[in-house]
């Protein structure tokens, strides 16, 4: 059985979008056994692809230690989207098991609806006040370079945004210039309760790599990335395609019937037959 899970790992991790179509196919204490036997950071691979409600039945099914470290790993939105989709007692035990900065983050994404801009968002991205100098701002990008994009938001005394500088600007500056005068104004921005349809069809997407969240009354919450929105529809374009392939169709269909044995031999004989041919097997 070890070696059907470490062949099962690798299958998930260069196929997940299959893998996820097989689990939403079984019931959800299926795919709970299936997410048990999994490496942890191999699941953080496989949810982004599940739909919300499949992962949610299934997580909730599975220990919490082990539900929140996965999710932990998981992209900010992705796992509140999941978490979102759990009822309110096993959300509420995966949430206090998270880590405190883990738990402030996902809790700012769930006050959002599903598939708007503060719910898509990442709410960890590093603001700094007008009244800082262009030096401390570089101070506290090494400080916490996890939080740095290709911007640098520019925001006032009660949170509002009120600009922007690029790393690359911000690094030419002079060490005592203040962020509010160097800061380009004004700033494009999306509306946290912004609907996902005017969230990518934003114009601003042809210049920029990333947009700032705020609120009505324009306190800065985060930003979604290009690159998260070009991930997002590649997600839900692959999980409504109906044909992967003449093998991989013939191999689902087989597999819906099968549970759990039927998934772990199927990513034994792939994983497998890939290695063979890499072989030169004739």
């Amino acid at each position: 059985m070890e070696l059907e899970t470490r062949l099962l790992d690798a299958f998930v991790t260069t196929h997940p979008a299959e893998v996820a179509r097989v689990l939403e196919s079984m019931p959800a204490s299926d795919a709970a056994e299936v997410m048990t036997d999994l490496a942890i950071d191999v699941l953080p691979t496989l949810l982004p692809w599940l739909i919300p409600s499949s992962a949610g039945s299934a997580l909730e099914l599975v220990a919490v230690e082990r539900a929140s470290r996965a999710l932990s790993a998981t992209p900010r939105d992705v796992a509140a989207t999941i978490l979102r989709a759990m009822g309110s007692a096993h959300r509420s035990r995966i949430m206090e098991s998270l880590r405190p900065e883990e738990r402030k983050a996902i809790k700012r994404l769930l006050r959002y609806s599903e598939g708007t801009a503060g719910a898509l968002m990442d709410p960890e991205v590093l603001a700094v006040p007008e009244s800082s100098s262009a030096g401390d701002a570089l101070e506290r990008l090494r400080r916490s370079p996890q939080r740095a994009l290709y911007y640098v938001y520019v925001v006032s005394a009660d949170q509002k945004l009120v600009g922007v500088v690029t790393i690359r600007e911000l690094m030419g500056a002079r060490p005592d210039q203040l962020l509010g005068l160097i800061a380009v104004r004004p700033v494009e921005s999306l509306p946290a309760r912004a609907a996902w349809e005017s969230v990518v069809t934003h114009p601003a997407w042809k210049r920029v790599h990333a947009l700032p969240v705020v609120e009505i009354d324009g306190r800065f919450l985060g930003v979604v990335r290009y690159k998260s929105i070009r991930e997002l529809e590649e997600r839900l374009v692959e999980t409504r395609l109906e044909d992967h392939g003449a093998r991989t169709g013939a191999a689902l269909g087989e597999l819906y019937g099968l549970g759990l044995r039927g998934l772990l031999d199927w990513a034994a004989s792939a994983v497998l037959g890939s290695t063979e041919s890499k072989g030169g097997r004739p």
